[in-house]
């Protein structure tokens, strides 16, 4: 009775280092989907800035072609304006004359273009001065959150070779047959769950691993400690 009681207990500090080995396993593999994470975010804003500067860009060009269509109706006018003074005949004036004020006409409406351009290179201006100053807060966290995940790695890591150097310690001192059936049930729940304590409520002992009332029978058996009782429902090894 003293044997498998120690047996048992034995298995109980084995299950909580595997529970805990399956923790720092599964923080181990949540941490380069966090990482991704990160390069994601970072590709998003790459592609935000680019998306930005074509744009801008495409702006700055229309700004420049406006000026170019400015001055070239600038000498359009000058040139049509030398000419008032050669004419011949009234008629010709007035054709020239009519020709200047359609000119400046288009010259009036590039220069309000030419203004709202100006406008929006300037509202530009500051979102691409906004833009860049995320990109670097931004460059400066993923940095830090970087040397925060690695370092959280190698701590996980050096803490799961420790409890796997217990590990070993325990399973030495367990009977091969028990802990071959532990191995076994443990492999086949999620939860990692082989043993668990009974607990009791007004209508009787209750497997706490899928919480379903326990026989009587079985319940002496357990009490009795003079064998492995397994639960009829989950099979997981039962305890008191």
């Amino acid at each position: 009775m003293s044997v498998l009681k120690e047996e048992l207990e034995k298995l109980l500090e084995l299950q909580t280092l595997d529970i805990k080995l399956l923790e720092i396993n599964a923080q181990l593999k949540q941490i380069p989907d966090q990482i991704k994470m990160l390069e994601k975010e970072d590709a998003l804003l790459k592609k935000e800035l680019e998306e930005f500067d074509k744009t801008f860009t495409h702006l700055k060009v229309e700004r420049r072609q406006k000026d170019s269509e400015l001055k070239a109706i600038e000498q359009q006018i000058e040139t049509l304006q030398s000419r008032l003074y050669e004419v011949k005949t009234n008629k010709e004036y007035q054709a020239l004359q009519k020709e200047i004020e359609n000119l400046k006409e288009k010259k009036s409406s590039h220069e309000d273009e030419i203004i709202l351009l100006m406008e929006k290179e300037e509202q530009f201006r500051e979102k691409e001065k906004q833009l860049q100053e995320k990109a670097e807060e931004y460059k400066k966290e993923k940095a830090k959150k970087q040397t925060e995940l690695e370092n959280a790695i190698n701590q996980l890591k050096e803490t799961r070779n420790l409890l796997e150097q217990q590990r070993q310690a325990y399973v030495s001192r367990i009977d091969g047959v028990i802990l071959e059936l532990y191995t076994r049930v443990r492999k086949a729940k999620k939860d990692g769950i082989a043993i668990c304590k009974i607990t009791k409520d007004s209508n009787g002992n209750i497997c706490s691993g899928c919480y379903v009332y326990i026989p009587g029978h079985l319940t002496e058996k357990i009490k009795r400690k003079s064998e492995i009782v397994q639960c009829e429902n989950c099979g997981r090894i039962l305890t008191e």
